[in-house]
């Protein structure tokens, strides 16, 4: 006898995604930047060094750039487009680095061989981000510690000096914090595009505090490729 069903008064659908990320760190200077500097280190500073924000902060400043996107703020989505740049920027320069320790690495005599280098304990950190930019700081960041682990293992064997060594870190390190600059200084402003067109109260307002946004970024034909699908619409239509 055929199987018979009964048919359903509703389309059934399946539950929401899900998924979980774990990124390992490895060498300490990867970790100081994961972390930053809160204030309560800067008070107990002589010198009284600023704040250096740290990748949970980046990643929630990046969350809420990509809110205010999505609900029409031209700051956000500028920040968003500086945000894509900046990393891409970022992550190219830590690469080339990476690049030029392993072709030092790569000229040791063939008899050699020298395992992966890692950290006996490693931080392991549960990672979540509402922005796909943000997730794209973590890559950023956990490439650096590959340089730095690259980095460390080439002095440990004579292969580079210390000078040589810290310049590696040091050239990783301040393209990540141009990246964490830009987060740092995005503020939220309750503004919309047609606010800054039109010139509204709360426009003017917001030109004031932040200036003029890109006009590029106004008219649509800037945006980055994760911005949300807003819709944009220039001066001309």
């Amino acid at each position: 006898m055929a199987e018979q069903t009964t048919p359903q008064s509703t389309p059934r659908r399946s539950g929401g995604l899900v998924s979980t990320l774990t990124v390992e760190l490895h060498s300490h200077y990867a970790i100081r930047l994961w972390e930053g500097r809160n204030r309560s280190e800067e008070k107990r500073t002589p010198d009284h060094r600023p704040k250096i924000l740290g990748m949970p902060e980046a990643i929630s400043r990046a969350g809420y750039a990509g809110r205010d996107a999505a609900a029409g703020n031209p700051y956000g989505d500028e920040l968003l487009v500086k945000l894509e740049e900046a990393i891409q920027l970022a992550t190219g320069k830590v690469q080339e680095q990476v690049r030029i320790i392993e072709k030092i690495i790569a000229g040791i005599p063939a008899s050699i061989t020298m395992s992966e280098v890692t950290s006996s304990e490693p931080l392991n950190l549960d990672v979540f981000s509402r922005s796909p930019l943000g997730y794209r700081c973590v890559w950023l960041l956990v490439h650096y510690d590959q340089l730095a682990l690259k980095a460390f293992q080439a002095f440990h064997y004579g292969l580079v000096s210390r000078s040589q060594r810290d310049q590696f870190l040091d050239k990783g390190s301040k393209a990540i914090r141009v990246v964490y600059g830009l987060l740092q200084n995005y503020r939220t402003v309750p503004v919309t595009y047609d606010d800054i067109r039109h010139k509204t109260a709360r426009g003017l307002a917001a030109i004031k505090r932040l200036g003029e946004p890109d006009p590029a970024v106004m008219s649509g034909k800037k945006r980055s490729s994760f911005s949300p699908l807003t819709a944009v619409i220039s001066e001309e239509d």
